[in-house]
């Protein structure tokens, strides 16, 4: 990382681990030491707008995508409550 002048950001870093229920089972590291801090060990991450499981599915993922969607209906809802309200009628 010296050589192309990048530095790590401690706050931002985040270490997971993958592989099955059996083998997460087997692994008791939580902390991971990492130049001069020492990195969390976390469940999921989200890189990218995408959320990523420590096993390979996509149930946070696809959870999170849900729950927005539903948001952004809740608020068209309500908009377009408030335009039927305002709307003459003849």
């Amino acid at each position: 990382m010296k050589a192309s002048r990048l530095r790590l950001n401690a706050f931002k870093t985040q270490v997971m681990w993958l592989g099955t229920s059996q083998q997460l089972a087997k692994i008791t590291v939580r902390d991971v030491p990492l130049l001069s801090t020492v990195v969390t060990v976390v469940d999921s991450v989200r890189d990218l707008g995408v959320i990523i499981d420590s096993q390979p599915c996509m149930d946070k993922h696809v959870a999170a995508l849900c729950r927005g969607g539903y948001y952004q209906l809740r608020q068209l809802l309500q908009l377009f409550g408030l335009c039927r309200q305002k709307r003459p009628r003849h």
